[in-house]
């Protein structure tokens, strides 16, 4: 049996961040794995430039590609400064 909200994993790196009709960004960033409800799901900070994360920030779907070529779709749910966070819009497979 799980715990609820089971920390499974913390992932920190360099990776990248992209979403369609926008340019991939450089970030560097702090992933929390865990499992909740008995689904594996993501969520953490980017800190990248903040006129390139902007693009990606207003548009609903993105990716996160880490260090490892691994990827996690996310979604940007908040942009201030230079620091995003987000949380992951699909199951998150793998870890």
């Amino acid at each position: 049996m799980y715990e609820p909200n089971e920390v499974l994993q913390t992932l920190t790196g360099r990776g990248h961040v992209s979403a369609a009709g926008c340019e991939a960004v450089r970030v560097r960033y702090r992933v929390v794995i865990e499992r909740r409800q008995g689904l594996v799901t993501a969520h953490g900070t980017l800190i990248g430039s903040h006129a390139s994360l902007r693009p990606i920030w207003l548009e609903p779907d993105s990716t996160l590609r880490l260090k490892n070529g691994r990827r996690i779709e996310i979604s940007l749910t908040d942009l201030v400064g230079d620091a995003a966070e987000f949380e992951s819009t699909g199951i998150v497979s793998g870890f």
